[in-house]
This record gives structure tokens, sequence and C-alpha cells, in this order.
């Protein structure tokens, strides 16, 4: 714990953060933004077979921006076409949503050769390193073009 001279005020490190603090916080800069008419609207698109959820990807839009969040498909499905489905969905709803470009991040360790194959462009990278072993953090971009 970090304490300022203040002794009504102090910093505080929560591990885990508590859903209640996550919520605040995000709550807290959402009233924010809406008061600085900076909208976000999200939103999540999911594929279920047989009642069950397999595949889904979460999303927002905010300054005519489209912005991936999580992109997932069980594993026993991956690379059968359902992750392109879902991006070319998110896509098409991040227009209707009236964004002119998308940008989503992964990691090297995740899906890095993924998004090139969608017109994705890489336009940054930082290096870390998880469990010991280098991982990069990879943002890529997409711009929408006017006749789509």
């Amino acid at each position: 714990m970090v304490t300022t001279n203040d002794e009504e005020a102090m910093f505080e490190t929560l591990d885990p953060v508590p859903s209640e603090i996550a919520t605040a916080i995000s709550d807290g800069l959402n009233a924010f933004n809406e008061s600085a008419e900076i909208r976000r609207e999200a939103f999540a698109i999911v594929w279920r077979e047989n009642g069950g959820l397999i595949a889904g990807i979460t999303a927002s839009v905010s300054f005519s921006v489209l912005f991936i969040g999580n992109l997932w498909v069980a594993k026993s499905l991956r690379l059968g076409g359902i992750g392109t489905k879902l991006m070319a969905a998110a896509e098409e709803e991040g227009r209707r949503r009236v964004a002119v470009a998308a940008c989503v991040d992964t990691l090297s360790t995740q899906a890095p050769d993924f998004y090139p194959k969608l017109g994705y462009v890489e336009f940054g990278r930082i290096s870390g390193r998880a469990g010991g072993r280098p991982v990069d953090r990879i943002w890529f971009r997409k711009e929408f073009s006017a006749a789509t």
C-alpha cells in the first residue's frame, strides 16, 4: 500500500480487482466521456451451437473507430473460419455504427498472422516477457473504404 502525506487519503493496490471497483472506475470514466460527448457503444456477437456458446467477439465503437476487444473460438473449432466470420460481422456492425476504421491488438503468442489476412496493418508493437519468454503486444488497424 502506498500512502500520501494526507491522513485522509491513500492509494491502495488491489489484486485481484474486486468487480465493484472495476465497475466504479469504468462508470466514472464513462460518465466523464458522456459529459464530454465521447460515446462508446459496446456490443458482442456470439456464435452458438446446440444452445452452447462456441465463439464470440466483443467490440465497441468510439471516435468513429471500431475497437475489437476479445475474439474467442472454442479450441476444437479453431481454423474453421468462425473467427473470420465473427470479424466480418463485427466490422459490418461497426460500419453500421458509422466506424471508418478498426483497431485490434493481439500477442505474438496468439494470432499475429490472422489479422493481416483480413486486411489489417500493424501500426505498433511493444516487447515484454511472459513466463520467462519474450512476448510482443501488436496493434493492427484497418481503414474501411467508402464503398464497403
